[in-house]
């Protein structure tokens, strides 16, 4: 029994120190989630329940359908999803590059979305480079509303990344560790890290034994943001990667959620 009640009390704990920092998460998404059978898709209607079940705060929303039926399709579904997102919540929309000039809801030229706060390239995925040639124009345009550019890692090759976030040294570019672990492919990601100030790191699959501690240490707290990938995955699991680690309080809750923001309230209309 007297085990049960220490179980009990450090569980308390963690949940009471999960509340203090008030987690945002960047890696929130909406619709049937592409190569995960097992994750059930979630509405944003049903959104609030979940947040509140992991202990989060809101955070950043993004739906599959930008990646595995077009741009656009995201993009509207996000749009009409904006009345039933709950308060705290932003969207990350897909991005094309400028041009050709498509129709539909593409970030670029024109009004925004008002909540709008990060735009999302898949290179591999819609069948374009990434490069300065090919999608400066858009950059150029995130710079323009200090909006932040997403990333899978496993949608990128690490040269054309490097070139990019050195064409573009105030940037904000946002490596994220899905739909893969990023556990093999931390050598070319920590010099780069070392090189480009303006690289970030999302750490839901950063799931190596110190990891966490190693990039806080070698590139700053500052540059990590918290992610779950909900709902393919669990928020706790990443959670418990905050609260555990050997971190000061102060760079636990800018992980957990002062990064993402101070990101999301930089964003210019």
């Amino acid at each position: 029994m007297e085990i049960d009640a220490r179980i009990a009390r450090m569980s308390q704990d963690r949940a009471e120190l999960a509340r203090t920092l008030g987690f945002l998460d960047c890696n929130l998404w909406l619709g049937r989630p592409e190569g995960f059978p097992l994750a059930r898709e979630i509405g944003a209607g049903e959104l609030a329940e979940h947040l509140a079940a992991a202990y989060l705060a809101g955070g950043l929303v993004s739906h599959w359908w930008g990646k595995t039926s077009s741009a656009q399709d995201g993009n509207e579904a996000l749009a009409r999803a904006d009345g039933s997102l709950p308060k705290g919540c932003w969207t990350v929309w897909t991005g094309l590059p400028l041009y050709p000039k498509e129709p539909g809801r593409v970030p670029g030229p024109g009004a925004t979305h008002p909540r709008l706060r990060g735009v999302r390239l898949y290179p591999r995925a819609h069948n374009f480079p990434l490069g300065e040639w090919s999608t400066g124009g858009l950059c150029q345009w995130m710079l323009e509303r200090n909006l932040p550019l997403f990333l899978q890692h496993t949608e990128l090759d690490w040269s054309s990344l490097r070139q990019l976030a050195l064409k573009f040294p105030t940037l904000s570019i946002v490596v994220e560790s899905q739909t893969r672990k990023i556990l093999y492919h931390t050598r070319p990601l920590f010099i780069l890290m070392k090189e480009c100030g303006n690289v970030l790191l999302e750490i839901s699959n950063f799931c190596g034994p110190g990891f966490l501690e190693h990039a806080a240490r070698e590139f700053g707290a500052h540059r990590l943001l918290f992610g779950s990938f909900l709902p393919a995955a669990d928020p706790l699991v990443p959670m418990g990667m905050v609260l555990d680690a050997e971190l000061p309080l102060e760079q636990k809750a800018m992980i957990a959620a002062g990064n993402l923001r101070r990101l999301v309230e930089g964003v210019r209309a």
